[in-house]
């Protein structure tokens, strides 16, 4: 199940300000500190969906990143206030992809675009599928018509 978009359509969106220690040498933000943002992003989506519960972000099931990409297309520096837009792009059966677009809020440039897929475990870290309530929650949500997986 996916959006059937070949560019994300964002719901969502939060906040970060860059501070001191996220920045390098150059005085721009440090290539690795992006994929904090991106998991900040990711939870406060998830938070908004009621789907994280105490300090889990997913309360109905454990998952793993299995892959985390980022395109880097302009520079964030000290104090910027970034925007990080959200969606789910899709669920399969056992995993499910967040796209991200980081975009600079006063000159609304993007910064980033990225992407982190997750699996489903259970306690012995072996896949699972995607609970059927989690699916229903992020179709509603991203306005999907097909939630089947």
């Amino acid at each position: 199940m996916n959006s059937s978009d070949h560019e994300d359509t964002f719901h969502f969106t939060t906040e970060v300000k860059v501070r001191l220690p996220e920045t390098d040498a150059m005085g721009i933000v440090f290539h690795g500190n992006y994929f904090t943002f991106l998991e900040v992003g990711r939870v406060d989506y998830l938070h908004n969906l009621d789907l994280a519960e105490g300090h889990r972000p997913i309360r109905d099931f454990e998952n793993v990143v299995v892959s985390a990409q980022l395109d880097f297309k302009s520079p964030a520096r000290l104090h910027d206030l970034l925007r990080i837009d959200v969606c789910t792009r899709e669920i399969g059966r056992s995993s499910f992809t967040f796209g991200f677009k980081i975009r600079h809020k006063q000159e609304n440039r993007v910064v980033a675009l990225g992407s982190t897929t997750h699996c489903a475990i259970d306690g012995e870290f072996q896949s699972i599928g995607v609970p059927e309530s989690f699916r229903e929650t992020i179709s509603r949500y991203e306005g999907w018509k097909d939630i089947s997986g």
